[in-house]
């Protein structure tokens, strides 16, 4: 009987897409057999309380509640560097897959990798995101790039960058895909009858290469040729102008940062998701829609275009216009039989996209021996 592997997954964010995706990583893998899973989660957490409920191996660690908190609590970094050394030992912990760099990292990463244990991080982006504040600490967050025996991504786009701008060898580089998300349980679903509105859904934080202008001029173009639309936006950021202009078109709106449960009940409610990007790596959006079945129509910008296969999990627009998108749009309103298509296609292909062939990947990689290509 070949002998579990000893994995530490580690997450020290507050919140965000990530805790979730470290919520069902953890509940994906109680219980393997061949995965002896422990995950290090933040008591400052936001969900820090669904991973003590899972009865699951856990490594808590106290990092810090605010942005100012990560210069302030830089006290505690030596017990942390004591308490995970100490852990890795006991455990005799494998490998360590860093599910997104944290910007204490580089201090902490070292005392388990000095137990023997070899060290992959995922990287989701290659580059600052324009109008992403988090973009600030994005060289602290890149020194795993250096030191990780093994870096892992969710898309080609940002491997590719990672190897042409940043130099990570091909064979410490791993492209993997961004699994889906389950806040809401897939349901049927098809087009509504004629006069009956089309749910549009733009879900998720409001940053410029986001492309909120995009979308309203694309619904702004849709109504003008007689579609009947209802946007919805859900998700915390600054509309800025967009405001009005969503109010005018009787937008449903929810400005604000969303709880699971929200963003569970705004997915439920939409006939398809549209990611009107200006830039992107990848969209955990368009795991969370795939996740509850539901069809995205994008921009096709990074790794976009790797996720919505054109007419199979959805549709691309031909370029990053208003018009394009609109008429993607158009397109999945008005061919019933298309639309049917591609949520059959999103159900038959959910064991490609889970959680478990994900980890699985991630956990073979972080294991492969130093220097070995994929």
């Amino acid at each position: 009987m070949v002998a579990a592997r000893r994995v530490l997954f580690s997450f020290w964010g507050r919140r965000g897409a990530l805790s979730q995706f470290a919520l069902e990583a953890a509940r994906t893998l109680r219980g393997r057999d061949d995965i002896a899973a422990t995950f290090s989660i933040s008591r400052q957490n936001e969900i820090f309380s669904d991973f003590e409920a899972l009865d699951a191996p856990l490594l808590p660690v106290d990092t810090f509640s605010s942005g100012v908190g990560a210069a302030l609590a830089l006290w505690r970094v030596p017990g942390l560097r004591r308490q995970l050394a100490d852990y890795a030992r006991r455990q005799r912990i494998d490998a360590v897959i860093e599910l997104m760099p944290h910007v204490w990292s580089s201090l902490l990463i070292p005392a388990i990798r000095a137990q023997g244990a070899k060290y992959a991080t995922i990287i989701h982006d290659a580059s600052m995101h324009p109008g992403d504040p988090t973009g600030l600490v994005k060289p602290l967050l890149d020194m795993p790039l250096r030191s990780a025996d093994q870096v892992l991504t969710l898309s080609e786009a940002v491997a590719e960058q990672l190897r042409t701008a940043k130099g990570v060898p091909a064979d410490r580089l791993t492209a993997l895909f961004h699994p889906d998300f389950a806040y809401a349980a897939p349901s049927a679903r098809q087009v509504p009858a004629a006069g009956e509105p089309f749910k549009l859904l733009f879900l998720g934080r409001i940053m410029p290469y986001k492309g909120l202008s995009l979308f309203v001029d694309a619904i702004e173009r849709l109504r003008q040729r007689g579609f009947v639309i209802e946007p919805h936006v859900y998700g915390e950021g600054s509309l800025g102008t967009d405001g009005n202009r969503l109010s005018v078109l009787g937008a449903k709106i929810v400005n604000r940062w969303l709880t699971a449960e929200e963003i569970a009940a705004a997915l439920a409610g939409a006939h398809a998701v549209v990611l009107s990007h200006v830039e992107a790596s990848q969209s955990g959006v368009a795991a969370a829609a795939f996740g509850a079945g539901v069809p995205v129509v994008a921009t096709p910008v990074g790794g976009l275009v790797e996720q919505v296969r054109d007419s199979e999990t959805g549709l691309l627009a031909r370029d990053v216009t208003a018009d394009a998108v609109a008429d993607a749009i158009a397109r999945l309103i008005s061919e019933p039989a298309l639309y049917g298509q591609i949520v059959t296609r999103l159900e038959a292909e959910r064991g490609a996209r889970s959680m478990e062939r994900f980890l699985d990947l991630a956990v073979d990689a972080a294991m492969r021996p130093a220097g070995r290509q994929r």
